[in-house]
């Protein structure tokens, strides 16, 4: 084993999936591989940093592109870089002549639909995106959808896949079940369905709520917690006003702990037009409290959601999200079982232990080329 130090490159104000990979890979145990990560600007993500004992700087997108991140590289002798994001993509693509080191992209989502959420932005960086990523000679992909889009795409370079993973030691619940409940006014016998996501686009919120408008109608007791922000939420909101269940539909805003939610919750939703991450952290917080989850059948979610541990739905249809919410609310005798299904899985496919192995054997292969993995 050879010793490897490395540099995660990322937005600062990174508080997604994105944020939460680069946290984990630099909580590694693994003593061969020290992470550090440089910030464009400070934010949610550097201060979790701190939080959780991670060396991290800062600097400016202006700083990084005129030598600040190069200088920084050189002189605390990193070994390779990782970048994560469009942004910090775009930066490789901009100072990739003066590394002397090797680099990676870790491709957490289809970078097709980054920008869905304004026209002007989706038509003017797509193509910019698309062009930063092609300048890698390494990708990391969080499932294999994303590896094989980046083959059918024409990206050269070699392409590794390696899932999420969460720490089933370390992850707990910090406000209890019953505590949280009484907070939002739940009451006992109310049936609770969480879908944790930011607002955007791509996670489909609007035919979410649109099916749970029906549900409703069917059932009295039933509740939906929309925990997330970003630029959809006053939409969202004025959605819910407009079809008068403001009693029925809670905006918790963004939580950093939301894990704690869906333990208050019986079942988490993800109705997502794509999912690039291979799970997405709320199918494996929600396996960590035994809470089963239905989920859009995209990106490699049908090899990890089953009947036994689930519910898959076609995004596109609101009938088919609110056929399967009703199936769940008539069958809630039976959704422990599919929620220890779900926990059992996932921890013997998405241990944080696999994750930061994988993470080390990869780097390994790129500083040494021992073996490509196409």
């Amino acid at each position: 084993m050879i010793k490897i130090k490395v540099l995660q490159v990322i937005s600062g104000n990174d508080n997604g999936g994105g944020g939460n990979h680069v946290i984990n890979i630099c909580s590694s145990n693994i003593l061969d591989m020290k992470c550090e990560i440089a910030c464009i600007g400070e934010g949610d993500l550097y201060e979790k940093a701190g939080e959780f004992s991670i060396p991290a700087v800062s600097f400016t997108f202006k700083e990084m592109i005129r030598g600040s991140l190069v200088k920084y590289i050189k002189r605390n002798e990193i070994d390779i870089v990782n970048f994560h994001g469009p942004k910090a993509n775009f930066i490789y693509s901009l100072i990739k002549k003066k590394l002397s080191i090797p680099a990676v992209t870790t491709i957490h989502s289809d970078y097709r639909y980054d920008f869905l959420n304004d026209k002007k932005k989706k038509y003017l960086y797509t193509p910019l995106s698309t062009m930063a990523l092609k300048k890698f000679n390494n990708y990391i992909c969080v499932s294999n959808y994303l590896k094989e889009l980046l083959k059918h795409k024409d990206f050269k370079g070699d392409k590794y896949v390696i899932p999420n993973g969460i720490d089933f030691k370390k992850y707990n619940v910090e406000i209890g079940r019953e505590e949280l409940r009484k907070k939002y006014n739940l009451k006992q016998d109310d049936f609770i369905y969480i879908m944790v996501a930011r607002m955007h686009p791509i996670k489909n919120h609007i035919n979410l709520i649109k099916a749970f408008n029906t549900l409703q109608k069917d059932f009295s007791n039933v509740k939906l917690l929309l925990l997330g922000d970003g630029e959809l939420e006053n939409e969202l909101k004025a959605l819910v006003n407009d079809l008068n269940i403001n009693d029925k539909v809670i905006f918790t805003g963004f939580k950093k702990h939301s894990i704690d939610f869906i333990n208050a919750s019986d079942v988490s939703i993800l109705t997502s037009f794509n999912e690039g991450g291979a799970p997405p952290l709320v199918v494996l917080e929600s396996a960590l409290v035994k809470k089963t989850i239905i989920c859009s059948e995209v990106g490699d979610m049908p090899l990890i959601i089953n009947s036994s541990n689930g519910f898959l739905i076609n995004p596109y249809s609101e009938r088919d999200i609110y056929d399967k919410m009703k199936n769940v609310y008539l069958n809630k005798e039976k959704l422990s079982i599919k929620g220890e299904n779900l926990y059992k899985s996932a921890l013997n496919k998405f241990s944080i232990e696999a994750f930061w192995e994988n993470y080390y054997k990869t780097y390994n292969e790129i500083l040494t080329g021992s073996e490509v993995n196409e």
